[in-house]
């Protein structure tokens, strides 16, 4: 893995000191009892000092891997800031994205102690590393925060049934409006106060992500821009001019909440 300033935490050197800003690993998703159908912060500033212990902090290249479909599994990661995907191999060789990683994010899905896909980074990472035997042992002598993760993992399992369903009976125009608004809900996608939205990853990713060709992806973004839904800016800002348009196209706030649930 191609990682730079590598540190325990607490206690981080020169300017990776970020543990008094940070507060240790964070996981957002909406709870599996009560709440208010949003995703909030699980963990107690307790439990993000408990994680911090076992945890370093990487900072990871853009296109660099953080792990490798079928290597050992050693740790799982947390993060703090940028964009990772994971993809799978297929058999001609090639590799399709699976899903794309947002701060607060948990990434390194593995079983039989061997990772399932292959964590790239889409942009500049910094994450929480956390060791998956360590990670084992806190989570086994602390059942609320084993409770925090399992919470996190069925958001995630959710979000994911409820895209597969979309994708499957969406047009190529929903499917790309769907992803834009997706990519609207993270504040880190943010460019700046009038709107506009930065879109880091390659059109042959999206096209992976929501099942379309690159050349698809394209016809529905331009077709967006030309109804005057979405400005493209650059390949890689957008701005949502008519969100109640966009809304519309894919199917209502209920459809909307498919990649909104998604939370973080």
């Amino acid at each position: 893995m191609q990682d730079r300033n590598l540190s325990r935490v607490p206690g981080l050197p020169g300017p990776d000191s970020q543990f008094a800003t940070i507060g240790g690993p964070a996981i957002q998703a909406i709870p599996l009892r009560g709440g208010d159908g949003e995703a909030h912060q699980l963990l107690s500033a307790s439990d993000r000092r408990d994680l911090a212990m076992i945890a370093s902090i990487r900072h990871i290249d853009a296109g660099a891997q953080l792990f490798e479909a079928g290597a050992r599994a050693q740790a799982i990661f947390n993060i703090v800031s940028g964009v990772a995907k994971v993809s799978e191999d297929l058999a001609d060789g090639r590799q399709a994205t699976v899903a794309f990683f947002f701060v607060n994010d948990l990434l390194g899905m593995f079983e039989s102690d061997h990772y399932i896909y292959t964590g790239t980074a889409v942009t500049p990472l910094t994450v929480y590393c956390l060791p998956v035997d360590a990670l084992e042992r806190l989570l086994l002598r602390e059942p609320s925060l084993q409770m925090h993760f399992l919470c996190k993992l069925s958001h995630e399992l959710r979000a994911s049934q409820r895209q597969a369903i979309a994708l499957r009976r969406y047009s190529a125009m929903q499917k790309m409006a769907l992803f834009l608004d997706f990519m609207a809900l993270h504040p880190e996608m943010q460019v700046d106060a009038t709107g506009l939205m930065k879109i880091p990853m390659s059109r042959a990713d999206i096209a992976d992500y929501i099942g379309l060709t690159t050349e698809s992806v394209s016809r529905a973004l331009h077709r967006l821009c030309n109804e005057g839904i979405v400005e493209l800016v650059t390949s890689h800002q957008f701005r949502i001019h008519d969100r109640a348009r966009l809304d519309r196209l894919v199917g209502g706030d209920g459809a909307v909440s498919l990649f909104r649930q998604k939370g973080g």
